[in-house]
């Protein structure tokens, strides 16, 4: 069997189980009544939310790629950013490539050193991703420590760690004495990859480089909390849930964030209904309860993003051809000239 079908295949197949394990008991009578029962001017401040937390993302990642002499504007980066994020709903870990391959074709920006930049960004959201659970564990300790009693954690074999941080070292050992190997680096295909690895080492790096650092640091800050806002107004926009203190937003930001590293699906499918079901447990709500919040809060931020990603696809030929456009100009003008 083809392998890329099966790497696709395996996400949604786990998006499919947790789905229908958390929503196997939950009426569908129930669900839908949760969306008419919302107050959609909260829903529409939601949205409003979503979109300036792509624009500050943006902004963000442009930064990024200032610092390795790139200008592209904020529209396009945005646009680059939200075709992403609809590439991730279809294929899990795609998001990444498909916003640097669109950047490099409206802005011309090497997708090896627009991977670097994105992997920079990433690090940096890990660690943001850290400093909330440290936040969430803190103000909710009590909550916390019952939920993670609750789970089942495998704990790997410390000779197995140990082992294969030892094959990593030896494998970079290696491929660098290869590298440096003149006889192997002249080879074609060995010097096609040096220069991938080189310009994507260039993009991570550029995180040294940052033209304004202070600004980089108060957008990731700001998209944290656009985060947390979005999530603690979707409670507040439901019956059931407005009454729960903001760090229950903060719970659901952490356990949902967590999610998604530990089993990607598609958009969180799953994933997100899981976790978060269970999570709200801990309020006081039902398995059922639970279920239907998480399957409102998901479906409500989902559906935001889809909306944006959908324009932005349309955005993506304009731009190309607008590019296309400039450069057969230019073209022309040197010709004349």
């Amino acid at each position: 069997m083809n392998k890329a079908f099966l790497q696709r295949m395996i996400p949604l197949l786990l998006a499919a189980i947790l789905l229908w394990y958390v929503l196997k008991d939950v009426p569908l009578p129930e669900i839908a009544s949760q969306f008419c029962r919302a107050n959609y001017g909260w829903l529409s401040l939601v949205g409003l939310l979503t979109g300036l937390f792509y624009v500050v993302r943006a902004a963000r990642w442009k930064i990024t790629l200032q610092a390795i002499g790139y200008q592209p504007t904020l529209f396009r980066v945005t646009v680059a950013l939200l075709a992403g994020s609809m590439a991730s709903m279809l294929v899990p870990g795609a998001g990444e490539l498909t916003r640097c391959g669109t950047l490099q074709r409206t802005d011309g920006v090497p997708i090896s050193q627009g991977i670097g930049s994105v992997v920079a960004e990433r690090i940096i959201d890990l660690f943001m991703l850290m400093l909330v659970l440290l936040l969430t564990v803190s103000l909710e300790f009590a909550r916390m420590k019952t939920y993670l009693i609750g789970l089942t954690l495998a704990i790997p074999n410390t000779y197995a760690v140990f082992g294969v941080i030892g094959l990593v070292i030896v494998s970079g050992l290696v491929g660098w004495w290869a590298i440096r190997s003149d006889a192997v680096r002249n080879h074609s295909l060995i010097s096609k990859v040096v220069n991938i690895f080189e310009g994507f080492s260039r993009g991570f790096m550029a995180i040294r480089q940052l033209p304004n650092p202070g600004l980089f640091v108060v957008l990731t800050l700001l998209n944290q909390f656009l985060a947390w806002l979005g999530t603690y107004i979707l409670l507040l926009a439901v019956d059931s849930t407005q009454n729960l203190p903001p760090t229950a937003a903060l719970t659901i930001m952490a356990v949902s964030s967590l999610g998604g590293l530990a089993v990607p699906t598609q958009g969180g499918i799953g994933t997100y209904h899981f976790l978060v079901s269970r999570a709200l447990i801990l309020y006081g709500f039902t398995a059922t309860q639970g279920a239907v919040v998480a399957t409102f809060l998901h479906a409500v931020g989902f559906g935001f993003t889809l909306v944006l990603s959908s324009i932005s696809f349309l955005i993506v030929p304009i731009l190309i051809a607008n590019r296309n456009t400039k450069s057969a100009e230019n073209v022309a003008k040197l010709s004349k000239d």
